[in-house]
């Protein structure tokens, strides 16, 4: 338990750093009205934070097992967000706030709104309660996206990469959902992913600003961008720009769906082939080509003269599970929608910043199928072959990829239909059950593409359902169920 608390105090001082490097943008922006909830912020996220270091006394590393590392995990990024929503209830509840502030700010002074908007953007989904993001004061805007973009490369990396945590490095690092290695050790690996991270973000912040972007916008969507997370400062996302941002848009959208260590390979090794080397890969890219002439033929289907440039961007979003937008996908047709929600579901590349099932799970499935009938057309004297990226595995190793995958993907549908029961419970109005559907696989898979369920008008319990799905999402469900577990057994224990 003190190693759990030590390591949750370490997480706890991200938000508190995080208010303190937005200060001189409240500066800038002379909203002195948002300076007392970033600095509310900062000392009670540092405060509590320091408690819980300095009450531990833990000053070396511990021996613990993975299911304290997943609970440790699941605890830190379910308390993270509530210190994220300080800022943004306090500041649409400033005393000294302009009168002529718009609807869209106000709405943050219900508590609901604003825990769901630390979430969404801690967990880099992007579903959003803003009505109108350019409305927002220029320190809301950055903090939403500063939030997405710590969330998106993960705190754990961060604080790995900073700081010694109690509990093993390589123990937290697999119970947030990330195991490939880009170094020696652990350490070199985290510090390589922030560079490819920090070189990708400056790269996109000048690419949106060479093809039309101001450099606050640009700054604002490189970050969420790269992070595949999807909040805008602009009305309608990126719907009023020109072809050239959004094609701009859509590659970073692909570089954010891409595992870092394919990043590192081209950018160390100057391997371009990385981008096509391993099977999930392959498949991003058989997926974005296929799956964007499939869309395609959908609306064609239905009558909807849609741009080629909106269907490619529409569906990059989903596949990266970025969620930025140009049309709203509300009036589209089930099949359509339905198309959509799958590959939000099967979401990008692993070691990425990308959400959902990952792509090399889905690889791994759609082998496992395979393998299937092969086995039933071998001849007596023949002997199976199993084959993941280009490598001759074991059949233990290929049972072992396969089980985790089909359970973790058992779990993921689980989730979502539990999701759909809740909301569709709620009967809420002009939605279809596609459109429930939609919005559920949404937030489990951390995209932020909506349908317009995700509004202030929604009930509290279908925003807490929605706070719920994102959270587990992000964290690929096992750590929170760990989490979830222990009173049960604490219960039993007791007894």
């Amino acid at each position: 338990m003190k190693t759990i608390l030590r390591d949750i105090g370490l997480f706890l001082h991200v938000p508190g750093i995080m208010a303190l490097i937005s200060i001189p943008v409240c500066l800038l922006s002379r909203e002195m009205y948002a300076l007392t909830p970033l600095l509310t912020c900062t000392a009670a996220s540092l405060t509590i934070g320091q408690l819980l270091y300095r009450f531990t006394n833990i000053k070396i590393k511990t021996s613990s097992r993975i299911p304290h590392a997943m609970i440790t995990a699941a605890l830190g990024w379910f308390l993270l967000p509530l210190f994220c929503a300080i800022p943004l209830l306090m500041t649409a509840n400033a005393s000294d706030l302009s009168p002529d502030f718009s609807t869209t700010i106000l709405m943050f002074q219900n508590p609901w709104n604003c825990m769901f908007e630390a979430f969404s953007g801690f967990t880099s989904t992007g579903l959003s309660m803003a009505l109108n993001y350019n409305e927002l004061p220029h320190t809301m805007q950055w903090w939403r996206s500063l939030m997405e973009w710590v969330g998106g490369v993960g705190v754990i990396v961060l604080v790995i990469s900073l700081l010694e945590p109690a509990t093993e490095p390589y123990k937290l690092y697999n119970a947030e959902g990330r195991s490939q290695r880009i170094g020696l050790t652990l350490t070199q690996t985290v510090k390589r992913i922030w560079w490819i991270y920090l070189i990708y973000t400056i790269g996109s912040i000048f690419l949106f600003r060479m093809v039309g972007m101001s450099w606050w916008e640009a700054l604002n969507h490189g970050m969420t961008g790269i992070a595949t997370g999807g909040f805008s400062v602009t009305e309608n996302s990126i719907a009023n720009y020109g072809v050239a941002v959004k094609l701009a848009v859509i590659i970073v959208m692909i570089l954010g769906a891409i595992s870092f260590s394919v990043h590192y390979q081209f950018l160390r090794r100057r391997k371009l082939f990385a981008f096509w080397s391993d099977n999930q890969h392959q498949a991003l890219w058989i997926l974005l080509l296929g799956g964007t002439l499939l869309l395609w033929g959908f609306n064609r289907l239905a009558f909807r003269h849609i741009p080629w440039i909106d269907i490619l961007f529409q569906w990059t979003s989903a596949l990266s599970t970025c969620g930025f937008g140009t049309i709203s996908v509300k009036s589209w047709d089930g099949g359509a929608k339905l198309l959509m929600t799958l590959i939000m579901l099967i979401g990008g590349a692993a070691g990425s910043t990308a959400g959902g099932i990952k792509l090399s799970r889905f690889v791994t499935v759609v082998k496992a199928v395979i393998w299937r009938f092969r086995r039933i057309a071998l001849r007596p004297h023949e002997m199976m072959c199993y084959e993941l990226d280009g490598k001759i595995v074991k059949e233990s190793e290929a049972n072992r990829r396969v089980e985790a995958a089909a359970v973790l993907a058992f779990l993921w549908l689980s989730v979502v239909v539990g999701g759909i029961f809740i909301l569709q419970y709620l009967k809420l109005p002009t939605y279809d059950l596609i459109d429930v559907i939609f919005e559920v696989a949404s937030a489990t898979s951390g995209v932020g593409l909506s349908t317009g369920i995700t509004h202030p008008d929604l009930p509290w319990l279908g925003k807490l359902t929605l706070i719920c799905l994102m959270w587990i999402g992000r964290l690929e469900i096992i750590p929170v169920l760990l989490l979830l577990s222990l009173p049960i057994k604490t219960l039993i224990n007791w007894k």
